[in-house]
């Protein structure tokens, strides 16, 4: 393990950079505490415990380090104070700080947790490989201290491990282990109830779920570091009731849990993340990960579709609940895209989710919007309103950006219809399709094009006026006074007066069609933009974060 990966594991709330040298490539072997009795070895990570940084038993250390070929050495943070200059700059060492609030005994379980977990584990394959040895003891060890039968959820929802401790379980529970994952139905009712699944919003209380009849008390809880939930852990009562003591049971035993948690996610996430950082490469325009992408199956001569599912109005307060929550929706569609093919890859990226699909001929792409029913029917089970977009069929891996841009194009229009539960296509939508360029080129233009319109904008507000109004309506009634004074409720004669002051104020000529044209263009972005649903041209690459692994807005499965 690289320091620079393990510096990633383990998060900026357990060690944070003074100096990394040789940008973190050097080689992790162990992680020990400070012993002056025990010689330092190449490779290992140095607890400095009871050594004070800036003193000089703290720079004798660090060249202690540096002639063993350790590779780096941890001290505790001075804290925010102003630091001197570097006393360790001449040193090959790294040397990192640990929080003052976090044990020195943890940090080095967690370390430790951390190289071992890849050491052994990262060759472990998909997450449906073998899960670390220490999960199903740190299942039972919780059960004995809660006193229930107890579950290791990831925050996909999947089981990660459960207690063997012998307590009753309920049909719910078996039907979680046996299935790997909590039932499909009980999902929707703890998500609609908005009851279980409040752990990821109070990521440091434990939640207690006893309203439903049929299933047995629940108690629950987050396991986080960081700023980053890992999973939860749910006991199951009894024989004995899950009281108060069983509660603050619960909550030491989360902390407990980090480390083999981690580990279970450090091991995990190897292979998942490689595809994750592909499919997003695939969609952002990165050719370096055409080559990855046959070598893993992704095989454009059978033909490929994007297909994009946008969320209305669903949003959380804090970063911790989003990420979980866009975790556990990638999975959620995941499933419902592989039903359709099993091949298929979901990755989220700035409030939508994409798909990759393989479609083997155009019959196939055209049946798609059908087949995107029962996952749209299903968000709605979960009261999610959500609309979807499928775009064309493609061969060619370097055209899948493109089609991309073409399923966000298509959601906005959706989202300016309120076509909840809608599949849009190209075809289906393609007037407005036409539009949204010409739409971006008026927002993109000079603003000195704009002097005309600008002039009744401005008459409208010091006047309380509202010509920019009546030159709309009117546009849209396609100059017919009629139907323009009709939708506008007045009389014909009014609003030909008003067409013919608006006119001498603003200097616009209706009777030029390509000025009423261009006036109507303008008026709909202005009237999009003011809706916050105006269409970018930004790069969707920046938009969805990087695509390193959790934690980044690029969630995917």
């Amino acid at each position: 393990m690289k320091l620079c990966d393990l510096l990633d594991a383990a998060g900026p709330a357990a060690l944070q950079v003074h100096s990394l040298r040789d940008g973190g490539l050097a080689t992790v072997t162990d992680v020990v505490i400070l012993d002056d009795a025990i010689p330092l070895e190449p490779g290992q990570v140095v607890l400095a415990v009871g050594v004070a940084h800036g003193t000089q038993a703290a720079r004798d250390l660090v060249r202690r380090a540096d002639e063993a070929g350790a590779g780096a050495v941890v001290l505790r943070s001075p804290g925010p104070s102003p630091s001197p200059p570097d006393p360790y700059r001449e040193a090959r060492t790294s040397v990192l700080f640990t929080d003052p609030s976090i044990g020195w005994a943890q940090l080095l379980l967690l370390l430790r947790t951390l190289t071992s977990a890849v050491q052994d584990e990262t060759q472990s394959g998909s997450p449906d490989g073998p899960v670390p040895s220490g999960m199903h003891g740190l299942a039972d060890a919780i059960a004995v201290m809660v006193g229930g039968s107890v579950v290791l959820y990831d925050r996909a929802h999947r089981v990660i491990a459960y207690s063997v401790q012998g307590h009753e379980i309920d049909d719910v529970r078996r039907d979680a282990i046996l299935g790997k994952r909590t039932p499909e139905q009980w999902i929707e009712r703890f998500t609609v109830d908005r009851s279980a699944y409040q752990t990821y919003r109070n990521p440091d209380q434990v939640v207690r779920v006893d309203k439903y009849p049929t299933l047995k008390t629940r108690l629950r809880i987050a396991v986080h570091t960081g700023g980053e939930i890992l999973g939860e852990i749910s006991v199951a009562e009894g024989r004995t009731p899950l009281g108060r003591e069983a509660e603050a049971a619960l909550y030491r035993a989360a902390s407990m849990a980090v480390p083999y948690m981690l580990r279970h996610r450090v091991a995990e996430d190897t292979e998942r993340t490689a595809r994750w950082q592909m499919l997003n490469g695939l969609l952002s325009a990165d050719p370096g990960y055409h080559d990855h992408a046959r070598r893993a199956g992704v095989d454009p001569d059978r033909g490929l579709t994007v297909v994009g599912f946008a969320l209305i109005g669903e949003e959380h307060a804090d970063r911790k609940a989003n990420e979980v929550f866009a975790e556990r929706l990638v999975h959620l569609l995941s499933l419902q895209m592989c039903a359709i093919d099993p091949a298929a890859g979901v990755v989220s990226g700035s409030g939508t989710y994409y798909a990759i699909v393989p479609t083997t001929s155009e019959a196939v792409n055209e049946g798609l919007p059908n087949r995107l029913q029962p996952a749209l029917a299903q968000l709605k089970r979960l009261e999610l309103d959500a609309c979807a977009a499928v775009s064309r069929r493609t061969t060619a891996l370097a055209e899948l950006p493109a089609a991309r841009s073409n399923v966000d194009d298509q959601l906005l229009v959706l989202r300016r219809r309120g076509a909840r539960t809608a599949v849009g296509t190209a075809r289906a939508l393609w007037a407005e399709m036409v539009l949204l360029p010409a739409e971006r080129a008026v927002d993109d233009a000079d603003p000195t094009l704009r002097e005309h319109l600008q002039r009744l904008v401005v008459h409208d507000r010091r006047n309380g006026t509202d010509f920019v109004t009546t030159l709309r309506v009117y546009l849209e009634a396609f100059g017919s006074t009629s139907l323009a004074s009709e939708r506008l409720v007045l009389h014909p004669n009014t609003l030909r007066h008003r067409i013919s002051r608006l006119c001498e104020i603003s200097g616009i000529d209706l009777d030029d069609p390509d000025q009423r044209l261009a006036l109507a263009l303008q008026l709909r972005a202005d009237q999009h933009r003011a809706a916050g649903s105006a269409p970018t041209s930004g790069s969707w690459a920046a938009a969805s974060g990087s695509t390193r692994r959790p934690g980044a807005p690029a969630r995917r499965s």
